[in-house]
Parts: structure tokens; C-alpha cells; sequence
């Protein structure tokens, strides 16, 4: 198992994943590890957070600028990384999907945030974990 996919978000669960993920890759002596930084920019609206702490710059910079940071991070490290930024208008469930069968991923690391069931309705969506543990075929690490 070499080529890893992590879904991030910006959350800290998600940078705990990555930090896992790398501490991993850094055990692999071969240097064959591949990481795969998969980020979806959807159509989802901007939180307060985003606004106020980058009022100049649109999801999309913010999230490149996230992914420099990892690949940066990455390749100090020896670390094979691939950046995936997504704008979509598409579930992003459906594209990470695809993203997993176009890269031949051998896993996929993402972090999940319980959300009570009025919340999951009010956003109308389900949980992408939930999601990719039905609709996948390879071992999937979760953070909570």
C-alpha cells in the first residue's frame, strides 16, 4: 500500500490526519509513498471564519494556499505529494470517488465531525464517511 488520498478541509481534525499521514510516510524507508491532498472547492457557502481571518481571497486561493503548505511540508520530508483541487459543482462525494479510481488509491484518510440529524438535515447532506464506507472498495482511516 503506497498511494494515500487525504480528504482536507481546513479543519483540525483533518490536519490531525495529515500529520498522522505523514509521520506514516516518513516510516516508509523505500520513499515510494505517495500522498494524494485532495481538496474539493464546492459550492457550499463561505463560513465567518473565512471571511474574517481572509476577507481578500475566495475559497479556492485559500485552499492552494493550504495545499502549498502541506506539499511544502511533504517534500521536506521526502515525501511524494500530489495536489488535488477540485472546483466542482458535483457531490463531493461523487469526486473523491472518482479522484480514488483515476489515482488507483490504495487508501483514503479523512477526518469526520459527528453532526446530529437536524444539522445533516438542515445541510442536506449525509456524511461523506458514511458515504465511502458503502460506496468504496479499499481500507478508509478515520479521525474523529
Amino acid at each position: 500500500m503506497n498511494r494515500y488520498m487525504i480528504c482536507l478541509d481546513g479543519s483540525q481534525v483533518s490536519e490531525r490526519a495529515f500529520h498522522w499521514l505523514e509521520a506514516l510516510a516518513m516510516c516508509d524507508l523505500t520513499h515510494q509513498t505517495e500522498i494524494f491532498l485532495f481538496h474539493a472547492v464546492d459550492r457550499k457557502a463561505v463560513t465567518k471564519l473565512e471571511l474574517d481571518t481572509n476577507p481578500n481571497c475566495t475559497r479556492h486561493e485559500l485552499a492552494e494556499k493550504a495545499l502549498d503548505e502541506y506539499t511544502k511540508s511533504l517534500a521536506v520530508n521526502n515525501v511524494i505529494s500530489h495536489k488535488l483541487l477540485i472546483d466542482t459543482k458535483e457531490s463531493v462525494k461523487d469526486v473523491i470517488i472518482k479522484e480514488i479510481e483515476k489515482n488507483k488509491i490504495d487508501m483514503v484518510v479523512l477526518g469526520h465531525e459527528d453532526k446530529g440529524r437536524i444539522e445533516r438535515l438542515l445541510d442536506g447532506r449525509g456524511s461523506v464517511c458514511e458515504y465511502l464506507l458503502k460506496n468504496v472498495d479499499i481500507p478508509i482511516t478515520i479521525f474523529k
